[in-house]
C-alpha cells in the first residue's frame, strides 16, 4: 500500500493520508501500522518479507528514495546557510549572559535544525490539523528576556481540542545555565527540554559525567536530549529524559503565545486576528 501510495503522489505521502487509504481497505485502526513503517528498519525485517522499494519517514510524511534523499540534502544545505547566517552576526547576549563566539553561535544554529527534525518525529501527531506546521527554529527571533529566548518550539496536539506548548533551549555544553534557562521555560510552557551535545554514548554520558547536574535536572522535570556528532556534520538526536508535564502559569502563557503569535497561527493554535488560543489546555 505505501509503495502504491508513493508512486501515485510523487514520492511523498503524509501519515495521515496514509492512515486513510489503509482505512478504505478495512483496517479499522491504522495508527500501529504506520507507527510500524515509521521506524522501519529495512535490515532487520524479521519474519516479515522485505519489501522491494525503499522509502524514509521525516516529519508527518513517507518519501520514497529519491525523494527522501532530495530532503536530506535540503535539509543540509537550509542547515549550512543557517549556520553561515549564524556566523557572520556579531552576536552578544544580554549583560545576564556570557557572549557567545561566532563560531559557537554558527555550530548551535546547525545543531538547532537538527534537533527540530527530532521533534518533528518526537511530537507527530495524526490528531492535529493536516499538513500544519507543528514545530519552529525560533533562536534568532530573540523576542524576550535572556531566560524567555526559546530556541524551539513545538506543539504536541494531543486531541483535536486540547495541545501542549513545548519549549526547547538549545547548548553546546551541559551546564547549570544551560538547565535552569531550560527550567526557566517551564512558567510558560507545558514541557521543556534541553538539548545538547555528547561526545560518545547518547544513552549514558550525560547521567555519567554529569550525575548531580543530570539528576536536578530530571527531577525538575526538564526532558533532555542527547546530540552525537555524525559523519558529513550533521548529529544524531536522541530523547535521554522525557520532561514531565506542568501547568503554566496562565499570564506568562499568554504572553509566550503572545511572542510569537505569528508561529502559533501558523500552528493554528491561534485563529488569526484572534488574541487568545482555540484549544482549552488542560
Amino acid at each position: 500500500m505505501l509503495g502504491e501510495q508513493l508512486s501515485l503522489h510523487d514520492g511523498c505521502i503524509s501519515t495521515v493520508a496514509l492512515g486513510r487509504e489503509l482505512k478504505k481497505h478495512g483496517i479499522e485502526n491504522p495508527r500501529p501500522l504506520v507507527v510500524a513503517l515509521q521506524f522501519f528498519d529495512p535490515e532487520s525485517t524479521g519474519e516479515r518479507p522485505a519489501p522491494n522499494f525503499r522509502f524514509g519517514h521525516l516529519g508527518r510524511s513517507f518519501y520514497s528514495k529519491e525523494r527522501y534523499d532530495q530532503e536530506l540534502r535540503n535539509q543540509e544545505k537550509a542547515t549550512a546557510e543557517e549556520a553561515e547566517d549564524a556566523g557572520r552576526e556579531a552576536f552578544t547576549t544580554t549583560p545576564e549572559e556570557i557572549t557567545i563566539k561566532p563560531a559557537n553561535r554558527q555550530e548551535e544554529a546547525r545543531l538547532v535544525k537538527y534537533v527540530k527534525s527530532a521533534l518533528e518525529e518526537l511530537y507527530a501527531s495524526d490528531a492535529g490539523p493536516e499538513e500544519t506546521a507543528f514545530v519552529f527554529d525560533v533562536h534568532s527571533a530573540r523576542k524576550g528576556s535572556s531566560f524567555e529566548n526559546v530556541d524551539l518550539i513545538a506543539v504536541h496536539w494531543r486531541s483535536r481540542n486540547f495541545c501542549d506548548l513545548i519549549a526547547v533551549e538549545v547548548k553546546l555544553e551541559f551546564s547549570a545555565h544551560a538547565v535552569h534557562q531550560a527550567l526557566s521555560y517551564t512558567r510558560f510552557s507545558h514541557r521543556a527540554w534541553v538539548a545538547v551535545l555528547v561526545e560518545s554514548d547518547l544513552r549514558a554520558e550525560l547521567p555519567q559525567r554529569y550525575p548531580a547536574l543530570f539528576e536536578y535536572a530530571i527531577s525538575r522535570g526538564l526532558g533532555v536530549l542527547a546530540c552525537r556528532r555524525l559523519q558529513g556534520r550533521s548529529y544524531e538526536v536522541f530523547p535521554v529524559h522525557w520532561p514531565l508535564r506542568n501547568q503554566p502559569d496562565p499570564v506568562q502563557e499568554e504572553e509566550f503565545i503572545e511572542r510569537y503569535r505569528e508561529q502559533f497561527e501558523e500552528a493554528e493554535v491561534l485563529e488569526r486576528e484572534q488574541k487568545r488560543p482555540r484549544p482549552r489546555f488542560r
